[in-house]
């Protein structure tokens, strides 16, 4: 008989001012939207403000900035 293990991930992100405090799930994920960004100008419009956002909220870049200027 063999049984599941069922595994939990928990990811911790919490940005305060400058400071960021992240667990190992937190930094794998804030790695890979990181990584995303490789691929900014190929996004469509609404991709690049949703990307944006989400930079935002992880304080990676300043809230009255964009990831990259697409002309």
């Amino acid at each position: 008989m063999t049984t599941k293990t069922k595994t939990i991930k928990e990811f911790y992100i919490k940005v305060d001012g400058n400071e960021t405090r992240i667990n190992k799930y937190g930094g794998e994920l804030i790695d890979l939207i990181d990584d995303l960004g490789w691929d900014y100008q190929r996004m469509g419009v609404s991709g690049r403000e949703i990307y944006d956002r989400i930079c935002h909220l992880l304080g990676t870049i300043p809230e009255d900035e964009v990831y990259m200027e697409i002309d």
